[in-house]
């Protein structure tokens, strides 16, 4: 083996071994990673990924292709072509490239256009960008439709779901304690919620916030939020009525992640 190919070896265990703990950390158990997997395309052919995971959450699985690149030189544009067709060929939604050197700026405008996250070796000690990658699987976007609720969320210039909670403000909202349920109360870092998406927009309208939109919630989404809720100590707040009261602002009682889930006997 030659000192190239062992260098890109030495750089695909580094990489599988920190998507393993990464994975872990996130307290997952239904995944797996493969180095060198070899996945079916659509025509029927094989393309194989230096490192391929699988991650079920909430009985949808994931496929997450990498690939290492530990070269002495920026990685060209071409390469970012072929593994767009690669991860277009095999329908896989989620694709890393981890190079050792940056990369080309051709190479970057063709990520950016086929949405492939580019990672140099420098990143890997802290992990920041695979783990926002990871956490859009999570995230509901605008395609989602709301079942059973919908919520208010921050957003890129562009529209994207940026993984933010907005609760709209006590100017609008009147947040009610569940182990006070005769006043109103503070609810710090709340997760609101709506029964429909007239009334979070109607909200979120009266509110006036910026760069804030109106996503549907599915049951998948659902669990993601109750362990959020769970894991830093938020409660929910959710909107007891379609719009604004005579006082023009929203009725909202506060339910834990435990509630919620045995409601809907998650």
């Amino acid at each position: 083996m030659s000192k190239s190919q062992e260098a890109g070896k030495e750089l695909e265990n580094n990489v599988e071994n920190i998507y393993s703990i990464l994975l872990k950390n996130e307290h997952l158990k239904n995944f797996k990673i493969i180095k060198n997997h070899k996945e079916k395309a659509k025509s029927g052919a094989l393309h194989e990924f230096d490192v391929f995971c699988e991650v079920e959450i909430a009985g949808v699985t994931h496929k997450v292709a990498i690939e290492c690149k530990n070269y002495n030189k920026n990685v060209e544009k071409e390469k970012l072509d072929a593994f767009s067709k690669k991860l277009d060929g095999c329908n896989i939604k989620t694709g890393f490239m981890i190079a050792a050197n940056g990369y080309q700026k051709g190479a970057k405008l063709e990520a950016k256009f086929y949405g492939i996250e580019l990672i140099t070796t420098e990143d890997l000690p802290n992990i920041y960008p695979l783990t926002l990658n990871h956490v859009k699987w999570l995230l509901p976007d605008e395609n989602t439709y709301g079942d059973p609720y919908w919520i208010i969320m921050e957003v890129t210039e562009d529209g994207k779901n940026k993984g933010i909670y907005y609760s709209p403000s006590e100017k609008i909202a009147l947040y009610m304690s569940r182990y006070n349920p005769h006043g109103e109360t503070t609810l710090n870092g709340a997760i609101a919620l709506f029964i429909s998406k007239k009334s979070a927009e109607r909200a979120l309208e009266a509110d006036g916030a910026k760069d804030c939109a109106v996503f549907g919630v599915s049951r998948q989404h659902l669990i993601a939020l109750c362990d959020t809720a769970k894991d830093f100590n938020r409660p929910f707040a959710i909107a007891l009525d379609f719009g604004l009261g005579k006082d023009s602002r929203i009725c909202m009682l506060e339910q834990s992640y435990d509630q919620i889930l045995d409601n809907f006997g998650m």
